[in-house]
């Protein structure tokens, strides 16, 4: 009786909540969802502000990173490690850095490899919440590396033409190859290789003639190869082999152009804007421009992103555009969208003169009560029911209700489902204020100061800026680079990228609200689908906000007993005592440390109890997979050569020795010899032919845990050692270590037995203790003949000590949020001892984290170098409401 009456009542009260649930309109649903998508799921956002945007290989990358949380894009109070990596011109992990966040605010550096490839190089930058979302929207930028001590090799490549025939596509190409002198490498051969990635597709020899000069064709296979580029190889001095790349354009053929009506269908009878976009694989815009083969009158031609517009009132249900590619004069024919004789349309207009956003909703179909949604980022600002009235429905959307950033407009009918959708970008007043003076006039090594104030509708507002000075002589500012307004308000509430996303935002003209409504019109809103709203389906969850460095692990039945654990605590101490903390772990042994905050790499001493088994487990700790090991690689489309940037970089690089020494620059007087580990006394002991030139250790390369072979420790990190791998073909030179034979493979070794390159290929990072290079002549000579052009030694960690735990207690090392370097800033009223010193920087200033006062201002110091004439100052910022503010000023 008692159960008769429990499953009664169990029935009724979920009788009623179907009642409840019967009940809630559909306006209420909508907003119940956004409501509840703010509170439990705010979304994160990043922008790096860099330094500059060009740089000469062994220079550093300085970065300020911000980081928003939620609808309103408030300095995030969320995740406290934000992650950061950097990848070269192929794509290949260089380094990850691990920033720690205050108030949504961190810094740190890259420095670049001195000796590594020049290139395209790519940065992404994200946090462990974020990838909750789709690895879409991280943040992602770009900057140009130079081999400022190269020059040897600067060629010039023109396409004449690209075609398609017989399921190949042809190139008909001029090379022009000078050096930095601009002298032509007459007579000189090259190699030629067509590649996608590390595949060939094709490979040739060219010769060129006295001035410099050949012209050629090839053929590869008719086929959208990812990370298409030309690989062109010069032998300087007839042995030491240089390397330029640049990017294979794709046939038209094979770009990816599609035109879409606005709002996403059209009418037969009712004008409508018809926008296209049109991109190839790898993003770049094509440049095209068409008519309409049923209607020649009407033209259309793309902008510098690929994308454009027409108007048109179809009266037929079939159209076809003609396109000609403006560089090739390559043809294609496209079929536009069915023009739909049924249905309903929308135009959206937003004239900047006008209070509101009109919305004109039209249609020879009555689908009887419509509800018409305008939001931006969840956040809803305007939801009205209506219907059409012959034909015809407007709705004014008041701006003083909308968000700076894209803004959706839906419409829906009564039972929920979208049947128009239009994005659109609208900017408020609602932007920071920044006005900047300088005093000081541009002499060598004078003062210069910098008053900033910031307010925010004459308000003074307390600011948080990222400020960059750098001589406009040798680095001229990127407009088209990713500025702190495109990134937040645009690219990361898009999918597939924003090509060219600073030119929208120009310092000079403001916001190009027409070239922004072309984006909106081509991208589709990807941060919410209203098939997920309608049946409250939210993001799964795999990733948790970090608080901090966590580490997870695992506690293992050491004798593998029947019974097996019984679940446990952990303890944990960080180096000598930074952190102690406890954790608990159950049957399954897993167990986690969280929210540890400790700099660098640091010694952790886990140890654990099981109830049952005492200290009778192991215990491990789980490496993280890295988000990226490699990524498609990014190619110039011509190869870059700044001329008075790479002038400067002897000086430059002797600067930045001198301030920041290196492990090859000593301060002899304060060496302090020290008593070595035992495990480093038996990592010598192994190496029977001594240390290497250069030792590199993968513990000191935070992203070698993405690294999938060993020759990527050494890539870009030993000075004269070039090396390149190609699938399983692996060539590594050094450089002047031989004579007769230089230019040839060196000795490699495996725990000191002579092995070749492929079998170092298949030996694991992870596996590896050390690597030794031995460039020295002298220091090679212990190896005879064979190690006449150079010795690579890989030692891995068998028999090095480095045992699993040992009575429940293990001693490791788990790295904690990165170090930052200090950017050198001279007194020349105070440091006498870097007077001597040329001063030719190309970052004059550098400052990631400047806070204003109550009264909104700040001011800053800095020296004049002795050669700039012209200096560019960049701030960039964000209020603790989430408001931006961007200033460029320009000194001279």
């Amino acid at each position: 009786m008692k159960k008769l009456i429990l499953l009664f009542a169990l029935g009724a009260c979920v009788s009623f909540i179907h009642l409840v649930q019967a009940q809630e309109t559909l306006p209420e649903k909508i907003q119940s969802y956004f409501n509840t998508y703010q509170a439990e799921y705010p979304v994160e956002k990043i922008y790096l502000q860099l330094d500059k945007s060009t740089y000469t290989l062994g220079e550093d990358i300085w970065f300020s990173v911000f980081l928003t949380a939620g609808s309103s894009q408030i300095p995030s109070p969320l995740s406290k490690p934000v992650y950061v990596d950097v990848f070269d011109g192929n794509g290949l992990l260089l380094e990850g850095k691990t920033i720690r966040m205050e108030e949504g605010r961190g810094s740190g550096n890259f420095t670049l490899p001195a000796f590594g490839n020049p290139g395209e190089y790519q940065i992404k930058a994200y946090t462990a919440w974020m990838k909750n979302f789709g690895k879409e929207y991280f943040y992602e930028a770009s900057v140009a590396v130079v081999d400022g001590e190269g020059g040897s090799f600067l060629p010039e490549v023109k396409f004449k033409s690209i075609s398609e025939e017989g399921g190949q596509i042809a190139y008909s190409v001029d090379i022009l190859a000078v050096n930095k002198s601009g002298a032509p490498l007459s007579g000189a051969q090259l190699e030629l290789k067509a590649k996608s990635g590390d595949t060939d597709l094709h490979s040739q020899n060219l010769v060129l003639n006295d001035q410099g000069e050949a012209s050629f064709t090839f053929k590869i296979p008719a086929k959208a190869h990812p990370s298409q580029h030309l690989e062109l190889t010069y032998l300087e001095g007839g042995t030491y082999p240089v390397i330029q790349k640049i990017s294979l354009p794709y046939s038209l053929s094979y770009a990816d152009i599609q035109f879409l009506p606005e709002s996403g269908h059209w009418i037969l009878g009712k004008k409508s804007q018809m926008a296209f976009r049109a991109i190839y694989p790898d993003g770049r815009p094509v440049m095209l421009e068409g008519t309409l083969e049923q209607n020649p009158e009407i033209s259309f031609q793309s902008n510098f992103a690929g994308l454009g517009k027409f108007e048109i009132t179809p009266d037929q249900n079939v159209y076809t555009a003609l396109i000609t590619e403006k560089g090739t004069g390559a043809t294609r024919q496209i079929d536009l969208p069915k023009v739909e004789e049924q249905g309903l349309v929308m135009q959206v207009v937003n004239n900047p003169a006008a209070s509101y956003i009109t919305a004109f909703v039209q249609g020879n179909v009555d689908l009887g009560e419509l509800l018409l949604v305008s939001q931006t980022r969840g956040i809803i600002n305007y939801m009205i029911q209506g219907q059409l009235t012959n034909g015809v429905w407007g709705v004014r959307i008041p701006k003083e209700n909308l968000l700076s950033g894209i803004n959706q407009i839906s419409v829906l009918d009564r039972e929920g489902k979208p049947l128009l959708e239009r994005l659109l970008f609208y900017m408020g007043e609602d932007q920071l204020d920044l006005e900047i003076s300088t005093t000081g006039t541009l002499s060598k090594r004078s003062k210069i100061g910098v008053d900033i104030k910031s307010s925010l509708a004459g308000v003074p507002s307390l600011t948080s800026f990222a400020v960059a000075v750098v001589d406009g002589e040798q680095v001229d500012l990127d407009p088209s680079a990713s500025n702190i307004f495109s990134a937040l308000l645009v690219s990361s509430d898009l999918k597939g990228g924003l090509y060219s996303p600073g030119t929208y935002f120009s310092d000079e003209n403001g916001v190009d609200l027409e070239g922004l409504d072309l984006v909106m019109l081509t991208h589709g809103w990807s941060r919410f689908s209203w098939e997920e709203i309608l049946s409250g389906t939210y993001p799964k969850i795999e990733s948790f906000i970090e608080r901090g460095i966590n580490i997870e692990g695992q506690v293992i039945d050491q004798d593998d007993t029947k019974k097996g654990l019984a679940g446990g605590s952990v303890n944990a101490i960080v180096g000598e005592g930074i952190e102690i903390l406890s954790t608990e772990f159950g049957p399954n042994g897993r167990f986690i440390l969280r929210e540890m905050d400790y700099l660098d790499s640091a010694t952790v001493t886990i140890t654990a109890e099981d109830k049952r088994l005492k200290n009778f487990v192991d215990v491990e700790v789980i490496q993280p997979e890295p988000t990226f090991s490699e990524i498609e690689g990014a190619y110039p489309d011509q190869v870059l050569w700044p001329e008075s940037l790479v002038a400067t970089v002897q000086e430059r690089r002797l600067q930045q020795q001198m301030t920041n020494p290196s492990d090859d620059f000593l301060d002899l007087e304060a060496v302090t010899v020290e008593g070595q580990t035992m495990q480093k006394e038996e990592e010598e002991q192994r190496k029977i032919y001594g240390t290497g030139d250069v030792t590199i250790r993968p513990e000191d390369i935070p992203s070698s845990v993405g690294f999938t072979n060993v020759f990527q420790l050494i890539q870009g990190r030993v000075s004269g050692v070039q090396v390149f791998v190609s699938g399983l073909d692996v060539s590594v030179q050094i450089r002047g270590v031989g004579s007769i034979n230089s230019g040839t493979s060196p000795l490699f070794l495996l725990d000191n037995i002579p092995v070749d390159a492929q079998t170092l290929l298949q030996i694991s990072p992870r596996d590896v203790s050390s690597v030794d290079v031995f460039k020295d002549p002298a220091r090679a000579a212990i190896f005879g003949a064979q190690g006449a052009n150079g010795v690579i030694a890989v030692y891995t960690k068998q028999g090095m000590g480095i045992a699993g735990s040992v009575g429940g207690t293990l001693v490791t090392k788990y790295g904690g949020f990165s170090s930052q370097k200090e950017f050198y800033q001279p007194m020349y009223d105070e440091d006498v001892t870097r007077k001597g010193l040329d001063d030719k920087r190309a970052t004059i200033y550098w400052n990631p984290i400047v806070k204003t006062d109550e009264s909104g201002q700040a001011k800053l110091e800095y020296y004049n170098t002795d050669i700039a004439k012209r200096q560019i100052l960049i701030i960039e910022g964000m209020n603790d409401e989430g408001k931006l503010g961007r200033a460029v000023k320009v000194l001279q």
